[in-house]
């Protein structure tokens, strides 16, 4: 009988285990949505981006003229694109076609297999939380980030840090606003092409 118990006792005590790890793994980022102007430091200029947050979608402001919305929800990546003609295009593509600079806000968004405390320190005047944190991304690549939150501002990052393969992208995050972006920043257009019909496109374009 006491063996029974025992084994009860274990059993019950891994579902919580596996449950709880199991939660860990899918829990989200709970700071606000906000904008902010993300700064990539080069050796001969810093490279700016406005971007903006809302739930796990991230938009990045290349230019006036290119923005990339990333939606992990649908594992899809956006171009938009306005011609100085103002015509605009949309480009559709999965995460893996995505080729242009991703921007370390985006890389941080994915099921959160790991995260681990590494004490606090100031970066842009304000007191921050640092910590690594590993994330499984919709296309099942694991990325990890060091990350420094602003205890000021609900946890938004004011600094990450990612590493891509042997590439390591570092940005700091100025300006930022917490805010609901407006809707038609994350609004796809309902005409987009897939990216591998591209060239059907261009071609078309060039027999007219």
């Amino acid at each position: 009988m006491q063996n029974r118990n025992r084994m009860r006792t274990l059993a019950v005590g891994w579902l919580i285990i596996f449950f709880g790890s199991l939660m860990q793994a899918q829990s989200a980022w709970n700071f606000p949505d906000f904008s902010a102007t993300q700064v990539f430091h080069s050796g001969k200029a810093d490279i700016t981006m406005k971007v903006y947050r809302s739930g796990a979608s991230v938009r990045v402001d290349r230019s006036g003229a290119l923005s990339t919305v990333y939606v992990p929800a649908n594992s899809k990546v956006y171009n938009l694109t306005v011609y100085p003609d103002g015509s605009r295009q949309c480009v559709s593509m999965n995460p893996e076609q995505a080729k242009m600079l991703p921007s370390p806000l985006e890389l941080t968004e994915g099921k959160i297999l790991k995260r681990t405390a590494l004490g606090s320190e100031v970066v842009e005047g304000h007191n921050s939380r640092v910590e690594t944190v590993v994330v499984l991304r919709p296309d099942g690549k694991r990325i990890v980030s060091k990350i420094w939150a602003a205890k000021d501002l609900k946890g938004i990052p004011v600094k990450i840090q990612s590493k891509i393969d042997a590439v390591t992208l570092t940005a700091i995050y100025r300006d930022i606003k917490v805010a609901t972006a407006e809707p038609a920043l994350f609004t796809i257009p309902d005409r987009c092409t897939p990216f591998e019909k591209m060239w059907q496109v261009a071609e078309a374009k060039l027999v007219k």
